[in-house]
């Protein structure tokens, strides 16, 4: 059946799944003018039924556009081609059509292909390519698992300087708090960064052996901040605390580095879903630390989880 939605405002949103539970509740508090429409696996609709009076980027969510049609893919193309823009086409799951360029800070279409109990429809979407929606279609990540890789966090890496376009120099000096097995650890070797690790988990050989990492065998919670080798440009954290524990914890380490930082990743942990209603008390604590929050959002390769990057 066949949707036109111009004549209102509806809001698509892809997410990961499982992470659908997460995003409802999300604008249901903090977006209260916009109404659930529709979900399935990974892919949310929502109605405005009044003007939003903020900006619009829930963090369950890896992209999100403006819903203007629904219908064949006949009749989305066609509409598509009245409006003259670029047009990506990538299914909800993953598998990318087309995909031409996108120049930053220009609106985009995008069809959406969705496939419920073996039956297709197609969505189209315009947004606009800024820092607040994904580098690439759908959200869905390029980057690919290395077999020498200790662990996935080798993903959260990548995906996370690519999605927030951070320049890593290979001159550059990471901190990484919560490093072992090695996985985001090895991704910054590769790129050429020096690393210090701190975990009292085992970290990998590949790491160990590499002349440019130094692990501090030991808890965040006994690591003394004058025992850094070297002045930190970038900051890494990922640790299996609930977000308050996470956050008391490195704000120590935060004012040493400060002075040097360029940016930081840190990755929260979404350990109950109740904490879904703390997450702008979470990005006021780390604005409080004395960084600029530049964006929060969840990356394709977390699970249940999400990413806050600050300056």
């Amino acid at each position: 059946m066949s949707q036109n939605t111009q004549d209102s405002n509806f809001f698509y949103f892809l997410c990961n799944p499982g992470s659908e539970s997460f995003l409802k509740e999300e604008i249901r508090l903090i977006y209260p003018e916009l109404r659930f429409a529709y979900s399935t696996s990974g892919f949310l609709t929502f109605k405005e039924t009044r003007p939003l009076g903020k900006t619009l980027r829930p963090v369950f969510c890896r992209h999100f556009g403006k819903f203007l049609k629904r219908g064949t893919l006949e009749e989305v193309r066609a509409v598509a081609r009245e409006l003259k823009k670029p047009v990506l086409f990538y299914s909800k799951d993953g598998e990318i059509f087309e995909d031409p360029e996108i120049v930053f800070g220009e609106y985009a279409l995008e069809i959406i292909k969705v496939t419920v109990n073996d039956k297709d429809q197609y969505y189209l979407g315009e947004f606009k390519s800024t820092l607040l929606t994904a580098p690439w279609p759908g959200g869905f990540s390029p980057a690919k698992l290395s077999d020498m890789a200790p662990s996935r966090a080798y993903l959260k890496v990548l995906d996370g300087m690519d999605y927030v376009g951070a320049k890593l120099l290979a001159s550059d000096h990471a901190l990484e708090i919560g490093s072992s097995p090695g996985g985001a650890t090895y991704a910054l070797l590769e790129k050429g960064l020096s690393v210090e690790g701190i975990d009292p988990g085992k970290m990998d050989d590949i790491c160990l052996n590499h002349p440019k990492f130094f692990h501090h065998n030991l808890s965040i919670q006994d690591f003394k901040v004058f025992d850094l080798k070297n002045h930190v440009q970038w900051l890494f954290v990922d640790m299996n605390l609930p977000p308050e524990g996470t956050l008391r914890e490195i704000e120590k380490v935060v004012e040493k580095i400060k002075p040097t930082l360029k940016g930081a990743f840190i990755t929260l942990k979404m350990t109950k879903f109740e904490l879904t209603s703390r997450v702008p008390m979470y990005l006021t604590f780390v604005s409080n630390m004395g960084l600029k929050v530049v964006l929060a959002t969840q990356l394709p390769s977390h699970k249940q989880e999400f990413l806050i990057y600050a300056e």
